[in-house]
């Protein structure tokens, strides 16, 4: 025997429906056969009545909250039912909201309105929000089956699943921006599962607001954990910040469903999404994709790629050499292929690095400047590849060209890392093969040095190099010629003792 449900969902539409009963519409105690069950329960037969604290919250007489299901800094999560759907949901709620002042609280309310007009299956709609005395600043949202935080590691070593995650992702991205919104805070914990199994994504904007309020509020591993996938320039000007920010954060999103872990860095592992990646967090914005329709095309045309033909490192170096050698600017195309090469290039692969670095070594000044204005963080990536591979072998004549590509890098970026890089290869280079031209070439950097900060790279250089390099390189007569800095700093690393003659 039972009440009609319908009849009870008019009853609790009614502004004057008591709350409390409104809860016990949707629960087992209109079951007749669940009373029977109950009464004979070891709940029933236990003593005393429940205390207050077990009273459930009831919040715009609709949600009931449950059980907290998670929470950190930032927020607490309640399991809690829909008495109107009689469905189960999620309420989140702010905390410490006394603690902001009444102009965040009024944005947050703003932005929580925002996001309950938006409709798209990727992404997570507010169903309701408000402001309870105990609770704080909460929002109602369909119950997730978890987070893709939660599931990065089953993404590695399957590219397919990474590019449906990819392709849900960019979809609800591409909608909000489209209207105008930022999320300003996208990360694996903010891509949610929805019940029906596809990815939406949550929290707009709501977490950064909070970190960006400087009250607080947040633990120090949940500021870590959003600092990596946030956008550089979205630390120093958070206010002027656009979509861009938004790119950067699901290129680090990628990276850590390619690398199965937290994106602390640019290093990323070779393969067809390293160069889509690289582009997307790129520190400059302007190199960045500009839309998250253009980045899931990227992704797309990556993974669409017929494999080329096959062709060793030493044939591509071969083919490459001779169309980057010359006095001016390289053709575009060989450019491009030199580009994606040191992009895609597997930096453990100790012969591919040797014929990339006597590749690298034929690009003239204008070539190098080309790649630094319209990419300088690719080309110190593959500076730092070349430079690290300076310490193994080498023929004399190949020497001497991966010497005078190191001091024309120097001349055309006039970047310190550069320059640091450059003088330890150089001295690493041209101890291991005892070659007086790449001695030549050090001593001349060296020398042309006349700024302090110019002079503590190249010194931090040398000290890498070790001192049976630095020793070799820079003999008496030639440390006379060098700025004070080091002059005194290589003395310090050689014990003060020559062991050439310059």
């Amino acid at each position: 025997m039972r009440i009609s449900r319908q009849h009870v969902a008019k009853l609790r539409a009614r502004d004057d429906f008591p709350a409390p009963i409104a809860s016990l519409s949707v629960g087992e105690v209109w079951d007749l056969d669940a009373i029977v069950r109950w009464s004979g329960s070891g709940t029933r037969r236990g003593p005393g009545r429940p205390g207050r604290s077990a009273k459930k919250r009831v919040l715009l007489r609709r949600f009931v909250l449950e059980r907290m299901i998670g929470g950190g800094g930032f927020a607490l999560v309640y399991r809690a039912r829909d008495l109107w759907n009689d469905g189960a949901l999620a309420i989140k709620a702010l905390q410490q909201v006394a603690a902001l002042d009444g102009d965040l609280v009024a944005r947050f309310e703003r932005e929580l309105e925002l996001m309950s007009q938006l409709t798209h299956p990727n992404v997570l709609p507010v169903l309701d929000h408000g402001i309870d005395a105990d609770l704080g600043l909460w929002y109602a949202m369909p119950l997730a089956g978890g987070s893709l935080n939660d599931d990065l590691l089953t993404f590695r070593d399957d590219v397919s699943a990474v590019a449906e995650v990819m392709r849900q992702v960019c979809s609800g991205l591409e909608y909000i921006h489209e209207l105008g919104v930022l999320h300003r805070d996208l990360k694996p914990a903010n891509i949610l599962r929805t019940q029906q199994g596809t990815w939406a994504i949550a929290d707009f904007g709501l977490a950064r607001t909070v970190i960006e309020s400087s009250v607080g509020l947040t633990s120090t591993a949940e500021a870590m954990g959003t600092a990596f996938y946030t956008a550089p320039e979205q630390w120093r000007d958070a206010k002027h910040v656009d979509k861009r920010a938004d790119i950067f954060s699901v290129g680090k999103i990628l990276q850590a469903l390619i690398t199965g872990s937290l994106p602390v860095d640019d290093n990323v592992p070779p393969g067809r999404l390293r160069p889509v990646i690289l582009k997307a967090i790129d520190p400059a914005r302007s190199r960045r994709y500009n839309t998250a329709v253009e980045l899931l095309t990227a992704i797309e045309a990556a993974l669409a790629e017929a494999p080329a033909k096959f062709e060793t490192p030493e044939e591509r170096a071969e083919r490459l050499h001779l169309r980057l050698a010359g006095p001016r600017i390289a053709d575009p195309e060989a450019l491009g292929d030199i580009v994606n090469w040191a992009k895609v290039a597997d930096r453990s692969d100790y012969s591919e690095m040797g014929h990339l670095a006597v590749t690298l070594s034929a690009l003239s000044a204008e070539s190098i400047e080309w790649w630094w204005e319209r990419d300088g963080a690719g080309f110190a990536r593959a500076f730092d590849a070349f430079s690290d591979r300076l310490s193994g072998a080498f023929s004399f004549s190949q020497c001497d060209g991966l010497a005078d590509f190191a001091w024309r890098a120097v001349r055309g970026t006039g970047d310190h890392t550069i320059l640091r890089r450059a003088i330890q290869g150089l001295a690493e280079l041209g101890h291991y093969h005892n070659r007086w031209h790449v001695r030549d070439v050090a001593i001349s950097v060296l020398q042309s040095i006349r700024d302090e900060e110019d002079a503590v790279a190249a010194l931090e250089g040398l000290r890498s190099a070790g001192p049976d390099s630095v020793g070799w390189t820079v003999g008496a007569t030639a440390r006379r010629t060098l700025h004070p800095i080091l002059r005194a700093g290589i003395a310090q690393i050689v014990d003060a003792t020559d062991t050439s003659d310059g």
